[in-house]
């Protein structure tokens, strides 16, 4: 990273693009924690939070999804979005803390139904079609009670039917919660979002709407292939 100087708003859905290699995931690992910076500072609502772990981050209410699907293939859905629960609900209410089954089976049913894996909580993750665990995998990420919801290419792998189903499922989520994406689908990035950062080789070469974005001749050169 070389000089890099992004910022999210509140109540949008912000995209980074940007060809392989051009510091897209480092950027966002700096951001929930998975990566420390050398220099500069990493400041949410307000606070330094640079050398914060990524799970006092996730307690902040910064979630990250996987790029590749980080699930528990061979626990059921139930259990994969109720530990999930467990620990955000510790993390917000003390570690000795018993979390009651309806406490948690109330979160388990909200989260699964809002990807809409309703019904599907006794099957085993790991039987479960591709495109499915994505949800799954984003079912967990609401179960933290996220603020801002960082997703890594989460159209990855999944047929035509699939991205449409998680575009809207985006565009909803994105009414309570921030949302951060990186996506190389520019027809995802272009119905999505608000806002987009463009990356190459650690620097931000642009940022603006979609339309000035799609409208850059620098952008255009570089990764849209105009």
């Amino acid at each position: 990273m070389n000089d890099v100087n992004f910022s999210l708003r509140h109540d949008r859905i912000h995209a980074i693009i940007g060809p392989n290699g051009a510091g897209k995931t480092t950027l966002v690992n700096l951001i929930c924690g998975r990566e420390t910076p050398t220099s500069g500072s990493i400041i949410y609502k307000g606070k330094e939070i640079s050398q914060q772990s990524s799970a006092k981050r996730v307690q902040s209410g910064i979630v990250y999804t996987f790029q590749v699907t980080s699930i528990f293939s061979n626990l059921s859905c139930y259990e994969n979005v109720a530990i999930s629960v467990q620990r955000s609900l510790k993390a917000l209410q003390g570690k000795l803390l018993m979390v009651s089954e309806s406490v948690i089976e109330k979160h388990v049913s909200k989260s699964l139904g809002r990807v809409g894996l309703n019904g599907k909580e006794n099957q085993t993750a790991g039987t479960l079609p591709y495109g499915h665990q994505k949800l799954l995998e984003v079912a967990m990420s609401l179960a933290a009670d996220p603020e801002l919801l960082i997703l890594d290419e989460p159209t990855q792998g999944l047929a035509q039917a699939e991205i449409e189903n998680l575009i809207a499922l985006i565009r909803d989520i994105s009414k309570s919660v921030n949302v951060l994406l990186i996506e190389h689908n520019m027809g995802v990035v272009f119905s999505l979002a608000e806002y987009v950062t463009v990356m190459d080789s650690g620097t931000i070469m642009a940022e603006g709407t979609p339309s000035e974005i799609e409208n850059n001749r620098g952008v255009q050169d570089l990764y849209l292939g105009n």
